[in-house]
């Protein structure tokens, strides 16, 4: 049975017999609510890559402190995956995100689609991005993964036809129902690709003005399977797709 995963900023550049702490919040669901105890096996992470097996040292519910005894670092892969989102009701979105995460995604991009019933208040827009920040935190978590996605900036509308930079590595891949490409063929007609871009319309679809701009910035536009999928399905379908196409897995 695999450890349970905490994240705490002091384990960036751990050695083994090192000290790491948890913060109180941690320390309090790690104890109370896990109920571990001292020698409990247990691993940390800093979320950017470096994860340490170890065992509590002191299991105090407001400062828990690990004593390490083994570190790794885990790679990036070689080429990044990027769920951008359309903002969805019922939080199908956060789902989407959730699944993504546990699926191994490097990045999430909220995405205010001309269709989407959601939209991002300005007011609100802090409240809502630490939402979505926290449940990529939790999936990851709860997945044992040393690395939590990146949270991009929101983009609105037609924006995300800028995300297809070919000249750096940057590709789109829209899921669309009138799409004509698959995407085994979607990945092999590129070259020097660092990451993909896995664009993902919301209940309504894509609307034409979005995939024109897609389309016309040099983007393409693929058909999953014969069926139309949910927001909240067809992101973590893609990704497993690519995952195995690109060996990630």
């Amino acid at each position: 049975m695999t450890h349970p995963l905490f994240y705490s900023p002091q384990a960036s550049g751990i050695r083994i017999d090192d000290l790491v702490s948890l913060d109180e919040a941690t320390s309090g669901h790690a104890i109370r609510s896990q109920r571990l105890q001292a020698n409990d096996p247990v691993l940390v992470s800093d979320g950017a890559g470096t994860l340490a097996e170890g065992v509590i040292q002191t299991a105090d519910p407001r400062n828990t402190q690990i004593r390490v005894t083994q570190v790794s670092i885990e790679p990036q892969p070689s080429v990044r995956i990027n769920l951008v989102q359309a903002l969805a009701k019922a939080d199908r979105d956060l789902l989407a995100a959730e699944m993504a995460t546990e699926l191994g995604v490097d990045a999430v991009t909220p995405w205010q689609a001309q269709r989407s019933i959601v939209r991002i208040r300005t007011d609100r827009a802090e409240k809502m991005l630490g939402k979505w920040r926290s449940k990529l935190q939790a999936a990851a978590q709860q997945s044992r993964r040393a690395i939590i996605p990146d949270l991009m900036d929101p983009l609105v509308t037609t924006e995300v036809a800028t995300l297809h930079d070919p000249e750096n590595g940057q590709y789109i891949v829209v899921l669309h129902e009138d799409g004509i490409t698959n995407i085994d063929d979607a990945v092999a007609l590129t070259s020097g690709v660092q990451m993909f871009h896995i664009v993902v319309g919301p209940e309504g679809g894509v609307a034409p003005e979005e995939l024109a701009a897609i389309e016309q910035a040099g983007g393409t536009a693929v058909k999953i399977g014969h069926n139309v999928l949910r927001s909240s399905t067809a992101g973590p379908v893609a990704i497993t797709l690519l995952n195995q196409l690109l060996k990630r897995w």
